[in-house]
């Protein structure tokens, strides 16, 4: 997360209870301007490098994919 071009929040928690308490999960916050500037660079990078997936396109992957993403959606809890 970037904040006013100085703030920046990087970790894998979740901003809920179980995440924070449970998972053993953390975040790193950081008041540095360098640092928000180099990460506000790759995120533009990446989000001008993103396209846009259409219903379509998901409905016309292979059955192992198909597959494959139900089996991470039902252990997603355990994950």
């Amino acid at each position: 997360m970037l904040v006013d071009d100085c703030w920046v929040l990087i970790g894998s928690a979740n901003w809920d209870a179980r995440s924070l308490r449970l998972n053993f999960e953390y975040n790193v916050e950081c008041y540095n301007a360098g640092l928000a500037g180099q990460l506000e660079e790759i995120i533009r990078r990446k989000r001008d490098a993103a396209r846009q997936v259409t219903l379509e396109e998901m409905d016309a992957r292979s059955l192992p994919l198909r597959l494959r993403d139900g089996v991470a959606r039902l252990a997603m809890p355990y994950l």
